[in-house]
């Protein structure tokens, strides 16, 4: 081996020293069901260690997955921005594998870690991308021609023809007529057949894929794919892993997963039934913690099942026990993890929709630390100062909030309060400055239209020579 040879392999084990530190607090994480942070600490253990699949890209796509089925929403236009691809490939694929987890059945993100990965160079990676994509459009309802062709030629550049060959197939059904792709079919197979002979491989091209059964199991669970019969094997599979080892966590949330995804009351109530027995022989919060997920989301489709039947009174009482409950809730969460600013401001949200807004300024003033929330916490803070009509504290608070980077929607939102405020202010001219901005690109918004034409009046009464 030579110096240089050397020297990489060395830089090579220290990067993957200091991504394993990331990984295992990952996982220490997740365990918590704190998928958000756990995503960061996965994409951040891939910045160091980008090919890590195990560790990395698998357990990081298992955990936005369990984030999407509780709820979870995609990356909003601020985190998009701060991670959109640049020059650095290392970086390119870290933030799009932070994407994915964000939003895992995005055919759009999908594509954008395929680039990332082709930039990347890595085979196993680029493979394993290449999978999850060619199931996703197995499972639509009809093949993007668009996804499917761009697949082909990244399977075929990466020498993976079993898979260019089946991206090749699900192209042709979205598009039979197309010529080009049956002389493209032509040439991958020819190739895929070279391949296999090479490898002493036999069988036709769907075989290319090692251990089908298993890759399917695996796509159909990595797909959020609702067939029953499937769920319930699952649920079968699953039940007998977590009876042979019942303390052991990762048992317990996998059964607990399976039970869940049926989306019944019953299955529901076994799992909580679960997580009960295991809080009360582990003493770990994490299991708590999700029996009130799970009853929060029961009360969620009671609400939408009141009010899409029309009875308004039920729906509202519902949806007022719903939010008592989830203040509690996320009271005793907040107490366990004390150094978590999400559950603070999670804790100041529900506070201030509750009308107890001393406790939820307290709560949401200690939530500003978290910068990955402040637009949403400042904008909850102004709004809980105008409730107790402190007009110039909110204010202060708004504008702290406008100084800083904020989508045009929520800009919109902030700057009417503000004008609101200082309406209350009696400061005209200040008010109209706000809906005026308002106004200026979206004319619709709300009734901003009225607002700047009461102020701009008040404002001319006030001053007459203007």
């Amino acid at each position: 081996m030579t110096q240089g040879q050397q020297d990489a392999a060395e830089e090579k084990a220290k990067k993957a020293k200091k991504a394993k530190v990331f990984f295992d607090r990952a996982d220490e994480v997740a365990g918590t069901g704190n998928w958000d942070f756990a995503i960061e600490l996965y994409s951040e253990g891939l910045r160091r260690d980008p090919t890590h699949l195990e560790r990395g890209h698998r357990k990081l796509r298992e955990t936005g997955l369990h984030r999407t089925m509780q709820g979870g929403k995609p990356a909003g236009l601020g985190e998009r921005r701060k991670r959109r691809p640049g020059k650095d490939p290392v970086d390119n694929l870290a933030n799009a594998a932070y994407l994915l987890a964000k939003d895992p059945g995005s055919d759009a993100l999908m594509e954008v870690f395929l680039q990332a990965a082709a930039e990347l160079g890595d085979a196993d990676v680029n493979r394993w991308i290449g999978e999850i994509m060619l199931e996703s459009q197995k499972q639509a309802r009809k093949p993007n021609k668009r996804y499917c062709v761009v697949l082909m030629e990244a399977m075929a550049r990466a020498k993976h023809f079993d898979l260019a060959v089946q991206a090749c197939r699900l192209a042709q059904q979205a598009d039979p007529k197309d010529a080009d792709l049956e002389n493209r079919m032509g040439q991958l197979g020819a190739e895929y057949t070279l391949q296999k002979g090479q490898y002493g491989e036999e069988g036709d091209f769907t075989k290319g894929v090692k251990d089908m059964d298993k890759q399917k199991e695996y796509s159909q669970k990595d797909m959020l794919v609702k067939d029953e019969n499937f769920l319930k094997q699952q649920i079968e599979k699953t039940q007998a892993e977590y009876l042979e080892s019942p303390t052991v966590p990762g048992k317990i949330n996998g059964y607990v997963d399976a039970l869940l995804k049926i989306e019944d009351e019953s299955y529901e109530n076994q799992a909580i039934d679960v997580l009960a027995k295991a809080f009360r022989e582990t003493k770990a919060y994490q299991f708590q913690m999700r029996i009130g997920d799970i009853k929060i989301r029961q009360m969620s489709r009671r609400f939408r099942k009141y009010r899409d039947a029309g009875d308004q009174e039920r729906a509202k009482r519902i949806a007022r026990e719903q939010l008592a409950f989830e203040v509690e809730e996320y009271r005793r969460r907040a107490g366990n993890y004390p150094t978590d600013l999400s559950l603070k401001y999670e804790l100041g949200r529900r506070l201030f929709l509750a009308g107890e807004y001393d406790d939820a300024i307290g709560v949401l003033q200690q939530a500003q630390r978290d910068p990955r929330r402040i637009v949403m916490v400042m904008n909850y803070l102004g709004q809980a100062f105008m409730r107790k009509e402190w007009w110039q504290e909110a204010v202060d608070t708004f504008e702290k909030v406008l100084a800083g980077d904020v989508t045009e929607e929520r800009t919109k939102e902030i700057r009417y309060h503000l004008g609101q405020c200082c309406e209350k202010l009696g400061e005209w001219d200040r008010a109209r400055e706000q809906f005026s901005h308002i106004a200026q690109v979206d004319f619709n918004y709300r009734d901003v239209r009225s607002r700047l034409e009461a102020v701009r009046k008040r404002a001319q009464e006030k001053n007459p020579d203007d």
